[in-house]
């Protein structure tokens, strides 16, 4: 097909894709739009994208409302061109959707020819494409422009496209989305955990603070981890090419610069061209002296222990919240979760955060003492009060507890004849030791765990409802590592607590053989796994790849991940986790409303899915 007699590409970014699309042997007239990926693979990719979007979606929102106009959307796609997410209204979003613009489908060249996202992925820059310069005949009704969304680190994340009707004037829209991807991009570098100093600069001075500023981010040594396209305008660095470290940059020393920090002035720095440029230099950790007495001192009494918990998971967050609402009154906590889900710092979290803070705070692991010792280890014992005992006796926890709090780890697996003596500890608040006669009146805050459903032991007669009664005064649940979103950054933050001698980052093929695990040990396995991968970093290695990973980490794959297609889709995962939820509640619809973070009516919609798939 002639490009001349189909259409009108007049420059150069048009009739390059055209060409292209003559060459992949794509027919103008008449294809059908294919149909969008399953929902199990558009989970997938949203799940490897869950960063960008969480950053994106709100500022597409606000674009969109800017444009003030019914026959228009935005849309976000990755980096291949699978449409993430579209944000519009009224009729032009039916309409999008009969050519397959919307999230799932693929709209690379090679599929859908020359179009904005594809044409930005080729082209590598912001590219408009409208109505008859498109490849297909049936898309020539849109006008649509993409441009890149950078990634901190270098390459393009993601692609950015406002589509709207062919007739339709949107005036400054190259502008409005130049700005919006900007912003986005800002965003996602100022969210980055790794970096020991950022520097911010600009030739003009007014700029700074502002989203048009540049942003570059340095490790200890001064070698850049991350800058915006800013940043890379600033200093000439092309997008393909590798982060140079400061010297190369920058004229003024790193260890002046590291001295300047420390003082929120604006400075004056001068690059390797000549340029002289307006800057702000601020340290994001504090020196590594400081990070080590800051890991080994106290809680401070303003201190809240909860700080190093919530990484933007939304159910950890929201038993952050609730916990960190009783920690100053006297409600006794119990956290469920599975084993190695982080139970144990919870707890402590939760006994920093409270008025008992400065006290013990004293932990028991009733799954691993033996049930003929359990007594005596709880309570005590009186001199000579069983063969073996120590001729002055011995102070239980509970006892050793007093004006702090005690931790009942795996409460699940107490007898039942010593849940009975427990409850009239808690309800007299005093204890008696083996062999002794008299009580010793006790003080303390209480927080128990399990992983083992409570209500369903109730239920079972394995475990006392009166005393559940007693110690579930609020129940948070601990989600588990294979479905919290904040998975990356969580291992950035365990990354840097078990290598406070350097600075390491993650690189993202490490960070993706990791997210495929099943991680049945949760958080516990998680940083053994991580303090094993660091051991194997070379002296001057900064960076962890898979080969630093045990070799069973490169076998192993999540059997969630490896057998979705098998297992069942979103639908069938929403379901069982419904159920979950209702079992651990023991049918409370309210109760597991809260834990799902939705209405009781939004549930009860749920349960009639449930209801028709049984």
């Amino acid at each position: 097909m002639s490009l001349s007699n189909q259409a009108r590409p007049h420059h150069h970014q048009i009739r390059s894709s055209w060409s292209r699309c003559a060459d992949y042997g794509l027919a103008q007239e008449n294809v059908l739009a294919r149909d969008p990926v399953d929902r199990v693979r558009l989970s997938e990719r949203l799940e490897a994208n869950s960063r960008l979007i969480s950053y994106a979606q709100p500022i597409m929102e606000h674009l969109h409302d800017a444009l003030d106009h019914a026959s228009s959307m935005v849309l976000l796609a990755d980096g291949a061109g699978l449409i993430l997410r579209a944000v519009g209204d009224g009729s032009f979003v039916s309409r999008a959707q009969r050519v397959a613009l919307m999230p799932g489908a693929h709209w690379g060249e090679h599929e859908m020819g020359t179009n904005a996202i594809g044409t930005a992925i080729h082209e590598a820059c912001t590219v408009a494409v409208i109505g008859e310069e498109h490849y297909f005949e049936r898309n020539r009704f849109l006008t649509c422009i993409a441009t890149p969304i950078h990634a901190p680190t270098g390459g393009t994340l993601g692609i950015l496209d406002l589509s709207s009707d062919v007739r339709v004037s949107l005036p400054h829209a190259r502008a409005l989305l130049h700005s919006t991807a900007e912003m986005i991009e800002h965003r996602l570098l100022e969210s980055l955990d790794d970096g020991y100093l950022s520097l911010h600069f600009s030739p003009h001075a007014e700029v700074l603070g502002s989203p048009l500023e540049a942003i570059a981010l340095f490790d200890e040594n001064g070698r850049m981890l991350a800058c915006n396209r800013n940043a890379r305008l600033a200093l000439n660095l092309a997008d393909s090419a590798g982060l140079p470290p400061f010297h190369e940059c920058f004229t003024l020393d790193w260890r002046r610069l590291l001295t300047l920090a420390a003082d929120p002035a604006r400075l004056e720095v001068r690059c390797r061209q000549g340029r002289r440029l307006a800057a702000r230099a601020r340290l994001r950790r504090p020196p590594q002296m400081a990070i080590r007495r800051a890991a080994s001192a106290p809680a401070h009494k303003g201190s809240d222990g909860f700080d190093g918990l919530d990484h933007g998971d939304p159910r950890m967050r929201r038993a952050v919240d609730r916990a960190r609402r009783i920690a100053n009154r006297n409600i006794p906590l119990l956290i469920q979760g599975e084993t190695g889900s982080g139970k144990e710092w919870f707890a402590r979290a939760f006994h920093l955060s409270g008025p008992r803070r400065d006290a013990p705070l004293v932990a028991v692991n009733c799954a691993s003492i033996p049930s003929t010792l359990i007594e005596a280890e709880l309570f005590g014992y009186a001199p000579g009060a069983f063969t073996g005992a120590r001729s002055c006796g011995a102070r239980g926890k509970i006892q050793e507890a007093h004006g702090g709090t005690l931790f009942l780890d795996e409460i699940g697996d107490m007898p039942l004849a010593l849940q009975a003596v427990l409850l009239r500890v808690l309800e007299t608040r005093s204890v008696v030791p083996l062999g002794a006669s008299e009580e010793v009146p006790v003080d303390i805050g209480l927080v128990c765990a399990s992983h083992r459903p409570l209500q369903q032991m109730v239920a079972d007669g394995s475990f006392r409802a009166d005393l559940l009664f007693r110690l579930n005064g609020l129940t948070v649940w601990l989600p588990p590592l294979r479905e919290r979103v904040d998975f990356e950054d969580l291992v950035r933050h365990i990354v840097r607590e078990e290598s406070i001698a350097r600075s390491v980052r993650v690189g993202p093929e490490a960070l993706a053989v990791l997210r495929r695990q099943a991680w049945p040990g949760n958080l516990r396995q998680l940083r053994n796994l991580l303090r094993v991968a660091l051991a194997m970093l070379a002296p001057d290695e900064c960076e962890l790849q898979p080969d630093h990973l045990p070799e069973e980490c490169l076998e192993s794959v999540s059997p969630g991940t490896a057998g979705m297609s098998a297992t069942g889709d979103l639908r069938s995962a929403e379901l069982r986790i419904v159920r979950e939820c209702l079992a651990r509640h023991a049918g409370n619809v309210s109760a597991a409303a809260r834990e799902l973070g939705i209405t009781r009516t939004t549930l009860y919609r749920k349960l009639k899915l449930v209801d028709t798939t049984d």
